[in-house]
């Protein structure tokens, strides 16, 4: 067994996206051109064998911590940790987290599937994620939605809203400058508009659109890779809250990929309102564990 620490310029990139896409907890956050977008190719990554597993670490320069080079875990970018063909003997996932440990963290999470060797760790919190398993019929699905639920998916049948995937991304960042609930950074908001060009152009995701008499009310962008399905950005106008557009596109997307092994991912929250609405589907806790060494 070898652990090797590899530098950006270092990694054999074509080995590595290979291991996330195989490995049996693959996310979309770890591959490369994800991670590059998110962390402007700051990150180096632990590499076992001959990528037989891989811990990817991003970098960044904290202002609180006088500008010291710590690992940080980007926005946009939900779960991390080690990933793996098959799942790791303790000892060999021990001895990654031990070389990982000689750097200086900031924060960082774990994926999901890292949790059954970390959760006795000091300095982890555990973080809420609601995923949905669609391996069984949509009226099954269905029965289990809350009574509120059911009547906001009414509303948009009601009121006729049709969605679309004809939008532009341009239409996605109007929406979400202007109608996001806390104000979102110019730089934040050119990273949201290049992961979604960017998985696009990869062919693993989707941008819908939700509207009522041809008014776009409602935008929501999902991305899929291998059988997870995740919900990764969505905005509402006022017209779109009222009338249940995202509860109302929610819905569709788990009609039209009941029966199959799709995980519909709602990615979040630790917000109550939002973590609400989540369970509202009849979704489980996920968790993944947080990392921060402060």
């Amino acid at each position: 067994m070898q652990i090797k620490h590899l530098k950006h310029k270092q990694i054999d990139f074509d080995k590595y996206n290979a291991c996330i896409e195989k490995s049996y907890n693959s996310r979309i956050y770890a591959f490369s051109w994800y991670l590059d977008i998110v962390s402007n190719k700051n990150w180096e990554i632990l590499v076992l064998d001959d990528y037989k597993a891989v811990m990817p670490m991003p970098f960044k320069r904290v202002k609180k911590k006088l500008f010291k080079r710590l690992i940080v875990q980007p926005l946009f970018c939900q779960q991390l940790g080690v990933f793996s063909l098959t799942k790791l003997l303790e000892d060999v996932f021990q001895s990654l987290i031990t070389k990982f440990n000689i750097f200086n963290t900031y924060t960082y999470n774990f994926n999901s599937e890292n949790t059954y060797f970390l959760k006795e760790k000091v300095n982890f919190k555990e973080k809420v994620n609601f995923k949905l398993n669609l391996n069984k019929p949509y009226d099954n699905i269905y029965n289990k939605y809350t009574k509120n639920l059911k009547r906001n998916i009414n509303k948009g049948l009601k009121n006729r809203l049709e969605i679309s995937k004809n939008i532009e991304v341009d239409a996605f960042i109007s929406m979400k400058k202007t109608h996001a609930k806390h104000k979102i950074k110019k730089k934040e908001l050119y990273k949201i508009k290049s992961l979604i060009i960017e998985i696009i152009k990869k062919e693993k995701g989707t941008l819908y659109g939700i509207k009522k008499e041809d008014e776009l009310i409602a935008i929501a962008f999902f991305t899929k890779s291998n059988n997870r399905l995740i919900h990764l950005f969505s905005v509402s106008n006022s017209i779109g809250k009222k009338f249940g557009a995202i509860p109302f596109l929610f819905n569709t997307i788990i009609k039209n990929n009941a029966n199959t092994d799709v995980v519909f991912d709602f990615e979040g929250s630790m917000i109550e309102g939002v973590a609400k609405f989540f369970k509202s589907f009849g979704s489980e806790n996920n968790p993944y564990l947080k990392y921060r060494n402060v």
